[in-house]
């Protein structure tokens, strides 16, 4: 009797069950070199999946049934399905998505990021919304004569709840993209998730209501927006009004301005002395604007709108991410076209640390996110 491809996959299928080692030993004795083995046999002995692309080519192996779910590949890198649906990314590659786009992101780079290993987080904050007579959210500390009574006083808690909210996408591509080449399937893939993660994600951190998505820093209660001396316009005082009205280190790690590109010929009126342009060896970096990164962003409003120019702590927003990125695929959507749908699952939340604007001792009420107002005073 002939060995067919057909006999070789009915011996691959039942490689998966409980006597997986023996099977394979037999399968792989017994088939001829010329033949292709299906994913589910070992022949690699320890190899898991070389690429991004072998593996998406893995799951779609597994949804024509050429491969079975529980291959020892997918187990090996503790990857499969879950309520969510779809399979789950392994890290190096999820990452890797992620990365591509990043250089277009603003706030998750510079945010405050913490895993959430539930679907909900609580995480714990010090209110210290006030100086008037405390610090750190009700410490106190008295001068004392020698021997004399202290009174105690303690902080106050509070805390940020993170609900991961789910990101959803798809794209489409060719049958025959996806028969002949892993490869380009992976960069179209990697360029396609990438972007769309990135543009919706930060879409959400800026302007999402925190129902059903992230809690955006332009809803959020803390943000200040101080008056602008003339309408649809930005002058040098609106931008020493914005840093007045700033809470904490105008040069920390993570602060920066961000504006809509519609501010930009009123900055470059400024001149050399408050905003410069900068290159290094051809690699572009931010601009500064009074020596504090400077980055533009469509997710800001226009000219002359609440926002069209801030300035932001983004360690004061902290992202919550659940779990990973999970990929899977459909042949029924686009059928009649000959396309395979792959579709994104991603789980995340953000919103402020903070949930109101902080009183100094002395001066006006201060906050980490500060923009310019649509209105002149």
């Amino acid at each position: 009797m002939d060995i067919t491809k057909e006999i070789v996959e009915e011996i691959a299928a039942k490689a998966a069950d409980s006597a997986v080692t023996k099977l394979q030993e037999t399968v792989r004795k017994f088939v001829p070199s010329n033949i292709e083995v299906p994913l589910g046999i070992d022949e690699t002995k320890g190899q898991t999946f070389k690429s991004f692309g072998e593996w998406l080519r893995a799951v779609n192996d597994i949804h024509q049934h050429k491969m079975r779910p529980d291959d020892w590949r997918f187990k090996a890198l503790s990857e499969g399905t879950d309520s969510a649906g779809g399979f789950l990314v392994p890290e190096q590659w999820a990452r890797g998505i992620e990365e591509s786009a990043l250089e277009t992101a603003i706030v998750r780079p510079l945010a405050r990021k913490i895993p959430m290993t539930t679907d909900t987080l609580n995480y714990p904050t010090v209110k210290d919304t006030a100086h008037s007579s405390s610090v750190h959210g009700g410490v106190i500390a008295y001068w004392t004569e020698e021997a004399g009574t202290k009174t105690a006083s303690q902080p106050t808690f509070g805390n940020v709840k993170l609900i991961a909210k789910k990101l959803t996408g798809f794209t489409y591509c060719s049958d025959e993209l996806l028969e002949d080449s892993a490869i380009a399937l992976e960069a179209l893939l990697i360029k396609q998730f990438g972007e769309a993660i990135t543009w919706f994600e930060e879409e959400s951190f800026w302007q999402g209501s925190g129902v059903g998505q992230p809690l955006g820093i332009m809803n959020s209660s803390v943000l200040l927006t101080p008056f602008r001396a003339t309408a649809n316009q930005v002058s040098l005082a609106d931008l020493g009004n914005i840093m007045a009205r700033f809470y904490g280190n105008l040069y920390g790690p993570s602060v920066a301005w961000v504006a809509n590109k519609g501010v930009l010929p009123y900055l470059i009126q400024l001149g050399s002395t408050y905003v410069t342009w900068m290159t290094i060896a051809g690699q572009r970096i931010p601009g500064a604007l009074f020596g504090i990164p400077l980055y533009f962003t469509e997710h800001v409003a226009a000219l002359g709108s609440v926002g069209d120019i801030g300035l932001y702590d983004f360690n004061q927003y902290l992202i919550g991410d659940r779990k990973g990125l999970k990929i899977d695929r459909s042949i029924e959507y686009r059928f009649s076209t000959d396309e395979t749908t792959w579709r994104f699952v991603k789980r995340v939340d953000g919103q402020p640390v903070v949930d109101s604007a902080f009183t100094p001792k002395r001066g006006s009420t201060q906050s980490p996110f500060v923009c310019l107002a649509s209105t002149t005073q």
